[in-house]
């Protein structure tokens, strides 16, 4: 929802695409992705978490970040 206001107000958020570490201001990589499938069929709409860790040794710095991937219908297709 908070993204639809943003376009909707022509906000832009400096939030970059991959975190940085805030100890050694690196990029961070992809440690994996949780995700939360659809719960009913008519659902098109679902939520993963991304999980990201610094790549520093002996660094226990990590970030999750919130996605939301959504599957626009095509007519005469399934879900």
């Amino acid at each position: 929802m908070q993204r639809v206001l943003d376009i909707i107000l022509r906000r832009e958020r400096d939030v970059p695409a991959i975190p940085n570490c805030p100890d050694h201001h690196v990029d961070m990589r992809l440690r994996g992705k949780q995700g939360r499938p659809t719960r009913f069929s008519y659902q098109t709409e679902e939520e993963y978490t991304l999980i990201y860790y610094c790549p520093v040794e002996k660094c226990n710095q990590t970030a999750t970040v919130q996605q939301v991937k959504t599957q626009i219908p095509v007519p005469g297709e399934a879900p």
